[in-house]
């Protein structure tokens, strides 16, 4: 872990070295995940939509001026859309709906960000005399609005399923080889999910769940961590082993989760009668990073850091705790994390491993404890 330390302070040595334009490089580099994809996302629509109005304006024959303008305003505008309604828990219902009906009011919405886009030009240009010529070729540009903006949404809603970034390293083949890395990983779970299930029923137990990770992913991602799986009813996140450790990162990730769920806790009283209730597991290390698949391909982690991240979640379910950190992660956090909030629970035995794991207790803060069910613990 210690190499790992002086290997980030030479990348941080290298960087103030560097010349401007890659200092702005860095500087998105360091935005949270959340915040990248977000950009990223954002300039994705910029493309796929100023594409779209350019195409537009020449065939109707306007200036040059006109399909800057035009692509600027679109692009703009439906990326924000995406990003800031789309995909924030006020999209939600259009997220959820059968995708075809997603995809056509959807395409309602770009044709009337495209119209509107025609008209502010005119009021930018202070031209509104070609305004019944755009009228006339209305039915004949209509079509190609539409058909281009299906085209666009379908491969926005494509980008999101995959990731930006792992469509980003399939696609120049970052992890075509395997390549060792330092990470720390997450492993998070519902307690008691099979009694949850039996309560609630399985229609009603997949709207609960999806609403809960909807609920952790956020503060996971804008704490510059990173979903790598989601499983039943948990998920697997990873984060660099320096963005984990610095500032105590991987913590302010963790307590935000616990706090998300605080903060909805009327919400799922009402929806399902229940809080979740779950648990953390928390290890990091050297791990082997890898394409895999073939006719579907994925970007995998693989490595003993795996299992003990694993071990660490089982080892919380165990000995009824919300989180447990491995000693490695403890020892790297220094004094990111408040000692009162730490406290040590012994070792852990984990089967391929040799010495025993020290482990500690992260207290979270105000965590529901809540059973979920009456009936025994999965």
């Amino acid at each position: 872990m210690r190499r790992s330390s002086r290997q980030s302070g030479g990348e941080r040595r290298d960087i103030a070295a560097a010349p401007p334009i890659w200092e702005k490089a860095v500087v998105i580099g360091r935005l949270s995940t959340s915040h990248r994809r977000k950009l990223m996302s954002i300039l994705l629509a910029v493309a796929i939509f100023a594409s779209l109005a350019v195409l537009t304006t020449l065939a109707l024959g306007r200036p040059v001026i006109n399909g800057v303008l035009n692509a600027i305003i679109v692009g703009t505008t439906v990326g924000l859309f995406e990003e800031f309604y789309v995909q924030s828990p006020h999209g939600r219902w259009l997220r959820s709906i059968h995708p075809l009906k997603s995809i056509l009011i959807y395409t309602l919405v770009v044709v009337g960000i495209f119209f509107i886009s025609i008209h502010l030009i005119r009021l930018v240009l202070w031209n509104f005399g070609d305004l019944p010529a755009v009228y006339r070729r209305i039915p004949s540009i209509l079509p190609i609005v539409i058909t281009y903006s299906v085209i666009g949404i379908v491969v926005m809603r494509v980008v999101h399923f995959i990731g930006l970034e792992t469509l980003f390293h399939l696609t120049i083949g970052t992890y075509h080889r395997p390549v060792v890395e330092d990470k720390v990983l997450m492993f998070l779970d519902i307690n008691d999910s099979t009694g949850l299930a039996a309560r609630l029923g399985a229609l009603k137990t997949k709207s609960f769940v999806g609403k809960f990770l909807f609920d952790i992913s956020a503060p996971i991602t804008n704490n510059n961590g990173e979903i790598y799986l989601y499983k039943g009813d948990g998920l697997i996140a990873l984060w660099r082993w320096e963005d984990a450790v610095s500032g105590g990162k991987i913590l302010q990730a963790i307590d935000a989760v616990f706090t998300a769920v605080e903060r909805e806790q009327t919400a799922y009283r009402e929806d399902f009668g229940v809080v979740p209730n779950f648990r953390i597991g928390v290890h990091g290390g050297e791990v082997v990073v890898s394409e895999q698949g073939d006719t579907k391909r994925a970007i995998g982690v693989y490595g003993n850091t795996i299992n003990i991240a694993q071990r660490m979640e089982e080892a919380a379910k165990a000995r009824g705790v919300a989180c447990v950190i491995s000693g490695d992660v403890v020892e790297a956090l220094l004094g990111a994390a408040p000692s009162a909030r730490l406290a040590a629970l012994g070792c852990e035995k984990v089967r391929g491993v040799l010495t025993e794991i020290p482990i500690f207790e992260y207290r979270v803060p105000h965590p529901s404890r809540e059973p979920t069910c009456q009936t025994r613990r999965d």
